[in-house]
């Protein structure tokens, strides 16, 4: 007997798709970043964007979708089954939000990247406003 309320069926297709997912989401920006860059280093950079991103991306292809298969193999209805797995991927996303912004060595590179775009930001307004 399992703890959860179904069993979820992870396939090889979600975690391609969540490998996909992940690695354009930080091209996306690595490429239109290069300040933030520059503050903090490519690999720095790289992993603090992808630490940032992995719970949003595997909360929607894992998770939502292997919950959503596990109820569909059930036997429940196609709308029932989604809005189901909803409610796993929700709560897959804000825990592991949490502990991306709260627990140390991701909460590092969180802050060292939310810094980054302060710093930039500061930057862009000053110029904005004349006072660069």
């Amino acid at each position: 007997m399992s703890a959860f309320a179904v069993t979820p069926d992870f396939t090889l297709l979600q975690a391609m798709v969540f490998a996909v997912l992940l690695t354009l989401g930080v091209a996306v920006q690595f490429f239109f970043s290069p300040r933030r860059r520059e503050l903090m280093g490519n690999a720095k950079f790289s992993l603090a964007s992808a630490v940032i991103a992995t719970p949003g991306v595997a909360g929607v292809t894992l998770v939502r979708g292997a919950y959503r298969a596990g109820y569909l193999a059930e036997g429940r209805g196609f709308l029932e089954a989604n809005l189901r797995s909803i409610v796993w991927m929700s709560g897959f996303i804000f825990l592991s939000q949490m502990a991306v912004r709260f627990l140390p060595p991701l909460s590092w590179l969180s802050r060292d990247l939310s810094k980054a775009g302060k710093a930039v930001w500061g930057a862009r307004l000053n110029r904005w406003m004349g006072r660069a």
